[in-house]
């Protein structure tokens, strides 16, 4: 056997970085490798965790959204549904509204008609019917007072103008040259005239210097002419004229 044999024979296996068979620093180099090694491996576990956390919440965050949005996605659909509803209620509401009004005025209309064809037919003998009223032309002379009493147990009122038509329709009915009470007086309030169905006095056809009796003269008599108005006088209640019912 060569002597080399022998001697490499029986060298044993270096291994790496024991300080018996290297050097000092070949000694630290190892130690120092093996820290980091053994560092970097556990900042990748930690990354790795990190990594995995990050994707699991982002995947738990990512449901959630998903959940919310369906959520969001259901009411909004409930929404449109109960607008939905709505909106054919609120037409049906209408529809049901307009054919109200038309059948309301279509009763109002029946009603104007049968209180005209009433009327027609209603007034008493002896009144005369002029457009939708019945008129009473007294034959007696009474106070203004004890006419107006007359009238209400007709269940009529005294003659009440508001317009031309009227008043040229009370002259008519008076004839030529008479005098009649009319509904017009100021005996609650001294100059405040008002009609006997408590309205004021609007259209006027008083006679020129009309009213003149101050406190005294607090009823009205209208005094017929030949032409188509005639005119109202103020005077004592207690005066005695023919009246006008009107119902």
């Amino acid at each position: 056997m060569d002597i080399d044999d022998h001697i490499y024979g029986n060298e044993r296996p270096i291994m790496p970085c024991k300080k018996d068979r290297v050097g000092d620093q070949h000694s630290v180099s190892c130690q120092w490798w093996k820290r980091y090694s053994g560092a970097a491996a556990g900042c990748l576990g930690l990354l790795c965790v990190l990594l995995l956390a990050g994707i699991i919440g982002l995947f738990l965050y990512q449901r959630n959204q998903l959940t919310s949005s369906n959520t969001l996605t259901e009411e909004r659909d409930q929404l449109q549904t109960s607008y939905n509803t709505l909106t054919k209620d609120g037409d049906q509401l209408q529809t049901s509204n307009n054919s109200l009004i038309k059948e309301r005025d279509q009763l109002q209309n029946e009603i104007e008609r049968l209180k005209q064809f009433l009327v027609e037919k209603v007034c008493p003998e002896g009144w005369k019917k002029l457009g939708s009223s019945c008129y009473y032309v007294s034959t007696e002379y009474k106070s203004w007072e004890k006419s107006r009493q007359d009238c209400r147990n007709r269940g009529a009122q005294l003659v009440v103008i508001k317009s031309q038509e009227q008043q040229t329709l009370v002259n008519w009915l008076c004839g030529v040259y008479d005098y009649v009470w009319i509904g017009l007086t100021d005996s609650v309030s001294e100059g405040t005239w008002k009609w006997v169905d408590d309205t004021p006095l609007t259209t006027k056809y008083w006679n020129s210097g009309e009213p003149d009796g101050g406190g005294a003269e607090n009823c009205v008599y209208f005094y017929s002419w030949s032409s188509d108005t005639g005119e109202w006088w103020d005077s004592y209640c207690y005066y005695k004229f023919r009246w006008i019912c009107e119902k």
